[in-house]
């Protein structure tokens, strides 16, 4: 497996204003990690990374000259999406399978994660972001779903994920309901939940509008389904965002 860093940056340069970020790009982890003591298939399912999320990142990158970040390691080392305080950071387990690499985790190796794999991702946004916000930005975060977890089956295509701006996000889903999406909010999770963690925490503090878009990965598990999803997506956020210069000034 070969050896990422924690942070990739796609376009930085980009000049369109919107900034993507993907906080569960890769299953790869860590030279000395051991695969957290699982197999590969099992790091390359669902549980393991966000499945076709980083390509329909790159595809937009291109299409609109947007920047990227995107995480370099698996979600199961540790998660970008959620917050230091969360019980879930470090999974012992998810959907059905154990991990015994975050079993007995100790609190020397904790830190050591946070410090060397989930800091860098954060702060390497937040430093485009002081590049960036000197013009108009809005800050998208990208997401995909298992379409089956546990019995439980979602029949969908894409989710728009918020806690504020909500007009934004119905305007978002409208438009990708025209261009023949089946689009639901806040589903498969919601962002009253706080399940936007990293959306949020950039946004609120950079004084950004922020959302976090969800996609059915049956759909973008191919290169054509990514370049669908991609031009789709990307035709949608070149209609709105191109037109959508205010930040936020509500924001105390």
């Amino acid at each position: 497996m070969k050896e990422n860093t924690p942070v990739e940056l796609i376009n930085p340069e980009g000049k369109f204003p919107l900034l993507l970020t993907c906080e569960h790009a890769s299953y790869v982890l860590p030279e000395g990690y051991q695969g957290l003591g699982i197999k590969d298939e099992e790091l390359q399912r669902h549980i393991g990374w966000d499945i076709g999320a980083r390509a329909v990142v790159a595809s937009l990158a291109q299409i609109l000259d947007a920047p990227a970040i995107c995480s370099g390691y698996s979600r199961l080392l540790i998660d970008c999406n959620r917050d230091l305080t969360d019980n879930d950071l470090i999974v012992e387990e998810s959907d059905q399978t154990v991990v015994p690499g975050n079993r007995n985790l100790s609190l020397a190796e904790r830190q050591k994660r946070i410090h060397n794999f989930y800091w860098p991702y954060h702060e390497a946004i937040d430093q485009l972001i002081a590049i960036k916000k000197k013009s108009p930005l809005t800050l998208l975060s990208i997401h995909s779903f298992t379409p089956v977890l546990g019995k439980k089956e979602r029949l969908f295509d894409l989710g728009i994920l918020f806690d504020r701006y909500d007009d934004l996000a119905r305007e978002i889903g409208k438009r990708l309901y025209h261009e023949g999406q089946n689009v639901r909010y806040n589903e498969p999770y919601s962002g009253l939940d706080g399940l936007i963690f990293s959306a949020r925490y950039h946004g609120e503090r950079n004084r950004l509008v922020y959302l976090e878009l969800e996609m059915n990965n049956s759909l973008i598990s191919t290169a054509n389904g990514v370049a669908q999803i991609g031009k789709t997506v990307g035709t949608v956020c070149r209609e709105l965002f191109s037109r959508q210069p205010k930040q936020d000034e509500s924001i105390e």
